[in-house]
């Protein structure tokens, strides 16, 4: 496994505002020799946030769909919980257990939701098991 921590910070607000998928995101920078050794892509775990533990999908990559001019890396993690509130500026530490596909451009915004929808189950599928 591979344990990534850190505080939550604000997005591009892409997540739950244009797609309906909330995601926590963490700091790239304190975490970048972590992230060196790890191909961009989704990936599933375990998320503890809020004294919780819940399961997850997440995204560390460039976000090539959006296509923006300097992309930055992100670490974006879809807790699949519902909250009642943001979590901004709360510790977050993910348990990461496993790799689901490499990060890809979509041809737009409902081709990339069918994919985040279908990562998901995925990522259900595999937390599910009994190992």
């Amino acid at each position: 496994p591979i344990r990534l921590s850190g505080r939550v910070i604000h997005g591009f607000g892409r997540g739950s505002k244009k797609l309906g998928v909330p995601t926590a995101n963490l700091p790239p920078a304190p975490l970048a020799q972590q992230l060196a050794e790890l191909p961009a892509g989704v990936y599933f775990g375990w998320p503890e946030a809020d004294r919780r533990v819940h399961k997850m999908v997440m995204n560390i990559g460039r976000r090539p769909t959006f296509g923006d001019a300097e992309p930055e890396l992100s670490v974006e993690a879809h807790v699949m919980h519902a909250y009642s509130q943001d979590f901004y500026d709360q510790p977050l530490r993910l348990v990461v257990l496993g790799y689901i596909r490499p990060e890809v451009k979509f041809g737009g915004l409902q081709e990339l939701l069918a994919r985040i929808n279908t990562d998901i189950g995925i990522a259900r599928s595999q937390l599910d098991l009994p190992q």
